[in-house]
Parts: C-alpha cells; structure tokens; sequence
C-alpha cells in the first residue's frame, strides 16, 4: 500500500480528491489536514508515501511543504493549484507533480501511476542484492547473506585481492610479477598468471557477477562499480574532516581485524596493512578520548583494551589506557596493566616501557 496525507484549505475540492483517491486499491489515505501545524508532528509517525497540497496557501507553500521535505525526503508532494504561475514554483520545492484545478479523473490517474512506479523501484533497489567485499580480518567477497566466492587457488585469491587493492588502476604485467611470483622462471610466472585471470573473470561470471559491478577490463584493470568494500569505507571516513561520534563509532565496527589478514598473502601487502592499522589505532584514541571526556568510561575502557588485544605493542593504547585508570581511581587496574604492558615489551621486543609513562608511574 502507498500511504497518503491530504492537506486542503477548500473542504468540496478535498471532499473530491479523498473520493477520487479512495477508488484506487494500492493507496490508503491514511491523514487529512486543513493546513495544520499538526501535519508536522505526525509526518514522520505517519511515513507516507505522497502528500497531496494545495499550493494556494503561503504558509502550506513554505512551511510545510520545506518542512516535509526536511523531515521525509523520500516522500512525493503533489501540488493542487488553480493557477500556471504555481507550476514552476512547485517543482522548485521538489514536488513530484500538480494537477490544476478543476481535476478530473483522468489527470489524476497519470498523477497515481507516476507515483506507484516511483514506489516501485524504490522497491525493488531496496531489495536488490548487495555485492560485498570484506578486507579487513578474513578476505572474503560475495553476495550478502550468501556463501562468499570459493577461489580456485590462493594464488587466484591473492591475485584477486591484488588487484583490488590497485583498482582502477593500469598494473603492468611485470609489475603483477614482481609482486606475486618472483619465486619462479618467467615463463611459467606469465603462465599462471594468465590461468589466474582467466579463472578470476570465470569465477566472478559463475557466481552472478555483472561486469557493472566488477571486471577486468583489458588484461590486468580492475574495474569496479556497484559494490560494497569495508576498505573504500573506511578510508573514506578517514578523510572526512568532519567526523562525529557515530562516524567514529562505525568507522571503528570496520576494523573487525588487520587489513587482509593471514600469512599467505606476499609482502606487497604489508605497507597498506601498517598504514590501514595507523588510521585505525588513531580512530581508537579519537573515540576513546571523547567517551572520557563525556565520562562514558567503561566504553572507553573495553575500546581500548580490545585495541591493546590486537596490539599490545602500541604505547599510546596503553598510556591512554592507564590515564583512564587513573582518572578513575583504580590503582590495581593501573598496576596491573603497566606490568602487563612492561612484560610483553620486554619478552617479545627486548624493550622497556619509555621514560614518559615510567614517570607516570611514579606518581602512582
């Protein structure tokens, strides 16, 4: 069903349109209101589909119909005017369509089935199914709610992977070669990789994939269009100068482990893996920082001990961490981590803890 609010100051013209709107199965008016500031508070409540406005009344004009917009923007205004002149106007607000007074049946069938193919493919993009890749802890891409794609070899995975990480960029043969097959002679190298693409485009076309969503485009190009990577998001929130809390939080649930986890991937991947970690142990103290200044310490508390799990080599996770301590007076927390911390430097790196948290310490 479409649902509808009806916002009339004429009562016989909105007495018609009810009567008119009431004879087509997929629409249900679930609203009337006689330019009420009461459309307002219930718009979002109500969630409808279309609203049906008279465009003569200035303050239905401007107020509501802006207000509508701000609050539901996927919902479809249609403007009832008698008059040209509003036409122009009306569109401006975004309105889906008008019909002039008087209206007829006629016009306002053309006016319901624009909106019930609107509705429609909202629909169906909204069921549409989901291509996602998964970069950071087990590598993983496919269809959402399905099995992911079973590579044929490693090495095909590994090329897959590769390049995705260079998407959209032209990668010279030589340079595939030199990154994931310098432990063979040349020519079996070029072989496999051959084999390689030529089981990457086979698999992706077995398991469903448009070659709108990926595809090699002349030998070695990957070119991506209409797919989910938790990657592209989270560098993309990196970059936003603008990030809030539940950008930070998100950007964070990203990170669910090192990019392309696991010790079979080769050594191209071990630069855009420390700096994808860098961005990510920063956006752990950014967080963290405004849980304790909001004095939200036990979220903080579990942010940063799930970032000393994943590094426990990281000195800012610590000293963060036992300032947190501190502040709440916890000394045997205090305690127990620096020892903790100081025992994992010393038997994995041969280190101690540096001299800034050793006098931290002493004021303990």
């Amino acid at each position: 069903m479409i649902k509808v609010i009806l916002i009339y100051d004429e009562k016989p013209a909105l007495r018609k349109l009810e009567y008119l709107l009431q004879k087509y199965p997929l629409i249900e008016i679930v609203g009337i209101y006689k330019n009420s500031p009461k459309v307002i508070k219930n718009i979002q409540l109500l969630k409808p589909q279309a609203v049906f406005m008279d465009i003569n009344v200035p303050i239905c004009k401007v107020v509501i119909a802006s207000k509508i917009v701000e609050l539901c923007p996927l919902t479809d205004i249609i403007f009832v005017t008698a008059y040209d002149q509003y036409a122009v106007e009306a569109f401006e607000l975004h309105a889906l369509d008008y019909i002039m007074k008087p209206f007829s049946k006629e016009r306002l069938d053309k006016t319901i089935q624009r909106i019930i193919r609107k509705n429609c493919r909202e629909k169906l993009q909204c069921t549409e199914k989901k291509f996602k890749i998964i970069t950071f802890g087990r590598f993983e891409a496919g269809w959402e709610g399905q099995e992911p794609i079973k590579f044929r070899s490693r090495k095909t995975k590994e090329l897959f992977a590769f390049l995705l990480q260079h998407a959209d960029l032209e990668i010279t043969k030589d340079e595939i070669l030199e990154a994931l097959w310098t432990d063979i002679v040349i020519n079996r190298a070029v072989h496999q990789l051959h084999n390689c693409i030529y089981y990457i485009r086979k698999t992706l076309q077995d398991y469903g994939v448009e070659r709108k969503r990926i595809t090699i485009e002349g030998k070695y190009k990957l070119k991506l269009g209409e797919i989910e990577i938790d990657r592209t998001q989270f560098i993309q929130s990196i970059r936003n100068e603008n990030r809030d809390l539940e950008m930070l939080e998100q950007t964070e649930a990203l990170y669910r482990g090192d990019y392309l986890e696991g010790d079979y991937w080769g050594v191209w991947v071990e630069a855009e893996r420390e700096r994808l970690s860098k961005y990510y142990f920063n956006i752990v103290l950014e967080l963290a920082e405004i849980y304790i200044r909001s004095e939200r310490f036990i979220p903080a508390e579990e942010l940063l001990l799930k970032a000393f799990k994943k590094n426990p080599y990281n000195e800012k996770v610590s000293k963060s961490l036992i300032n947190l301590y501190i502040l709440t007076n916890r000394r045997a927390s205090v305690l127990k981590h620096y020892r903790e911390y100081e025992r994992i430097l010393r038997k994995d790196l041969g280190l101690r803890p540096d001299d800034q948290l050793k006098k931290i310490m002493e004021k303990i």
